[in-house]
């Protein structure tokens, strides 16, 4: 009939965000470049970190059932290839296994950005696209997480927060495969409709084997493979539920919001502004949660100035509120961790490895170490406590985070002397950004004792010039480690 829309029910949401992934520039000043680079740099840093961890082997023994030719995906740290789909998974549980990889805070929520990252290059590398057009699906996608959470929350609902990080994966991926604007709405839908996460995987509570739960080294990878899968499905004709976003049973309903999220949708996807939002993430120099950065930074700040540890009578930890219930009050025994998991979420074991070592590592949170009697023993020694003027629950998050997540440290002697630990913006805050050698020098740490120190310098000289690279899959060609034992037993953290 004359008149008729083409669309009798429309996703007004679905149509917003789709005209902005296929029509936004793929432009990036050298701002943004650099930021595209330092996430990719980060990400694999981290990732070549985590290669044998029990949840990174577990992932390698499913995909191994699954071999694929030379048209697969690298499944990183190893020379075997897999689908695209499962290589993302695979690969992106490295960059959950030890909580090392960027953060992003966006006006109603936050999450790791990164996560996006295995589907990507994942994308990135089975289309075999130039490392310049990898840059700009980088940027795109962490602009549609930044503006995921800004304008979603996922706390109403009780979902978690990969069920927005998981549309920044799909434009990024949509660019890759040249999807146009339908295939890209029906991407979304695919996206958004068939997997809804729960947050439960944050409940903070044990296993019968006493840890936190092996999942959520997964439920970010997870999500980045449920969004390569969308794409691919779209890309063939495959047609999403009809109003995803805006339905009775679409995805804002199920979020259970009192705010309406599309004018936010609306001025943060605005296709004639540039890409700027992959400078917003926050990075780690060390391998826990981002609110017990700033306590490490302090307590390695007045170690340093203790000449003897054996006189150190007591180590006091002052925390803002947000670290303090998160690493002391909803754990179960925080002084008495017993794994990894309940070691690297526990401010008492962090501040005592930090005091003790002089540095956080991931080795800092093998079993072996952290069930030293002599390690169990100095944690007895340190205590913690809520100090609200560094920040507090009533600040508001977005304030906290600007503030920088605040610890400070005070160490007493034997002899009554305090050795003090400032409470500063953690290495990687805004206030205190990763410099270029700050990003080679985490990339040396992570890679050098697995793939050795050429190999670290190799995946430094091309991420730098990924711009100047002709196919992804000279990265990947990196990240295959052909004589690098890291799935048998005796390597296996115990």
């Amino acid at each position: 009939m004359a008149g008729e829309s083409k669309y009798p029910y429309r996703d007004e949401v679905g149509e917003l965000i789709a005209g902005y992934v296929v029509n936004v520039s793929d432009r990036l000043d050298a701002r943004a470049e650099r930021g595209a680079k330092a996430a990719l740099i980060d990400s694999i840093a981290v990732s070549i970190a985590a290669l044998r961890h029990p949840a990174a082997q577990n992932a390698r023994k499913h995909a191994y059932r699954f071999p694929a030719g030379s048209k697969g995906c690298v499944l990183w740290g190893t020379s075997k290839r897999a689908l695209p789909e499962l290589a993302t998974l695979t690969n992106g549980v490295l960059l959950r296994c030890h909580d090392y990889n960027d953060f992003f805070v966006g006006k109603r929520n936050s999450g790791h950005s990164s996560d996006i990252l295995s589907g990507v290059i994942a994308a990135a590398e089975w289309t075999n696209a130039p490392g310049k057009k990898l840059l700009s699906a980088v940027a795109v996608g962490y602009e549609m997480v930044g503006a995921a959470f800004d304008a979603f929350s996922t706390a109403p609902g009780g979902w978690d927060y990969t069920n927005l990080s998981t549309l920044g994966a799909t434009a990024a991926i949509a660019r890759l495969l040249n999807l146009n604007a339908d295939q890209t709405r029906e991407a979304m839908g695919m996206t958004v409709v068939p997997h809804f996460a729960s947050d439960e995987i944050e409940s903070g509570e044990l296993n019968r084997r006493g840890d936190l739960s092996m999942w959520k080294r997964f439920n970010g990878s997870d999500a980045a493979r449920n969004a390569l899968q969308a794409c691919l499905l779209a890309q063939v004709g495959v047609e999403a539920a009809v109003r995803p976003f805006v339905g009775k049973c679409g995805f804002i309903q199920k979020m259970n919001m009192k705010d309406d999220p599309v004018p936010v949708l609306r001025e943060c996807l605005d296709p004639k502004r540039p890409l700027t939002r992959v400078n917003e993430a926050f990075m780690k120099r060390w391998p826990v949660g981002s609110v017990a950065q700033s306590a490490i930074q302090a307590a390695i700040q007045a170690r340093s100035r203790i000449k003897d540890l054996s006189r150190i009578k007591q180590v006091r930890v002052f925390a803002e509120e947000g670290a303090y219930d998160h690493l002391v009050k909803i754990r179960q025994d925080p002084w008495h961790p017993i794994s990894r998991e309940t070691a690297d979420h526990s401010l008492p074991y962090i501040i005592a490895a930090a005091v003790l070592d002089g540095a956080i590592t991931v080795n800092s949170f093998t079993p072996k170490v952290v069930l030293d009697p002599k390690r169990q023993a100095f944690m007895q020694k340190i205590t913690c406590a809520p100090a609200l003027e560094l920040g507090s629950h009533a600040m508001g998050k977005h304030k906290r985070v600007e503030m920088g997540y605040l610890s400070r440290v005070e160490i007493e002697l034997d002899d009554g002397k305090v050795v003090h630990g400032e409470a500063r913006p953690f290495p990687g805050h805004h206030k205190n950004p990763f410099t270029d050698a700050d990003l080679n020098a985490k990339l040396r740490e992570c890679v050098e004792p697995v793939a050795g120190a050429k190999r670290a310098e190799q995946l430094a000289t091309l991420l730098w010039s990924l711009e100047k690279v002709r196919n992804t899959r000279e990265l990947t060609k990196l990240l295959a480690f052909g004589r690098v034992d890291i799935d048998s037993a005796r390597v296996r953290e115990r």
